[in-house]
């Protein structure tokens, strides 16, 4: 069995009882390289952007409990790092990150439906020499997001958007970035044996939170931020967590927001 992790501080606490040796074959990947390894075949579970799971819904499952990464009101590291507020960047252009999955579409949708601009939004990887520095905005998501949030002056950007914080005012719901998923034609019993060992190792990961924030201390921000920042995930999804998913899938259909395969995201 073939399992792929997103190597973010994030997804940290589940990955606490793994161990050197996990009794299946754990590979790490970005969340872009996750879902086109979901596409291809070539995995069969992993923490999933969401986004990339509507995708292959019926190929894929959400584990049994659902677990995943969800926040309400802030997460602190998906974050528009911008020249002005949003609502003044209409016929900007915003640079995106090439590792972001859900969060590169929850930005267009809040662009289009919420904040009312037409943004072009371009790969990062698309991005000649100091093409980024030309921009009005960047997109970044999980620890690049954290570090550039603990540098001084945060590159040089006068506004930090967190899209969670977007997302809440403008929807009132939690919203899931990640959720565990397992390929449907996998054996019930082998996808039950993965969910409980999952849920042992985040349940061993919640109890270390101290220590996990600890030990990525440095550029991401002190131990006590990083602490913090970590008790403020819902990891154990409930009912209002899958509202909020289905909530943000029904908006990107009826906005037609679509994954981009060319320069632009």
């Amino acid at each position: 069995m073939k399992v792929a992790r997103i190597p973010y501080l994030n997804a940290a606490p589940f990955y606490a009882g793994w161990g050197e040796d996990p009794p299946f074959e754990a590979l790490d990947m970005v969340p872009r390289e996750l879902g086109a390894a979901a596409r291809d075949g070539a995995i069969d579970a992993g923490l999933m952007a969401v986004a990339d799971w509507f995708r292959v819904d019926g190929t894929f499952d959400l584990i049994d409990p659902p677990l995943g990464v969800a926040v309400e009101k802030h997460v602190g590291s998906v974050i528009l790092f911008a020249r002005d507020r949003p609502q003044r960047l209409d016929g900007g252009r915003v640079v995106v990150t090439g590792e972001s999955s859900t969060s590169r579409r929850l930005a267009q949708l809040l662009a289009t439906a919420c904040w009312e601009t037409e943004i072009e939004w371009v790969r990062e990887d698309q991005v000649e020499g100091e093409g980024a520095e030309e921009a009005d905005g960047l997109l970044l998501i999980g620890d690049r997001a954290l570090a550039l949030m603990a540098e001084e002056g945060h590159g040089g950007w006068r506004r930090q958007v967190d899209l969670a914080t977007e997302w809440w005012e403008w929807q009132s719901l939690p919203f899931v970035f990640a959720a565990w998923t397992v390929r449907s034609a996998l054996p019930r019993r082998e996808r039950e044996r993965f969910a409980g060992f999952l849920s042992g190792s985040l349940a061993l990961g919640s109890e270390r939170l101290a220590e996990i924030a600890e030990a990525h201390a440095g550029r991401l921000g002190d131990a006590e931020f990083l602490q913090a920042y970590l008790e403020h995930f819902t990891y154990r999804l409930g009912a209002d967590e899958l509202t909020g998913l289905r909530r943000f899938r029904d908006l990107l259909a009826e906005h037609d927001i679509q994954e981009y395969e060319d320069a632009r995201v």
